[in-house]
């Protein structure tokens, strides 16, 4: 039983890390998208999720 504990612990950790990394890398790749082009990105973002006027 202890042995079956552990590996769920251990897979729970490996998901959580992912996870935390995974936001961290879309994170980067949005700032650095609008770092690049602010009105772009705005305007992607207005079309991405109908707010275009």
């Amino acid at each position: 039983m202890n042995a079956v504990k552990s590996t769920v612990r251990s897979m729970y950790r490996g998901f959580m890390i992912l996870f935390i990394l995974s936001f961290m890398l879309l994170s980067t790749v949005l700032l650095l998208a609008f770092l690049a082009d602010p009105q772009l990105m705005w305007e992607s973002v207005q079309q991405a999720f109908g707010m275009v006027r």
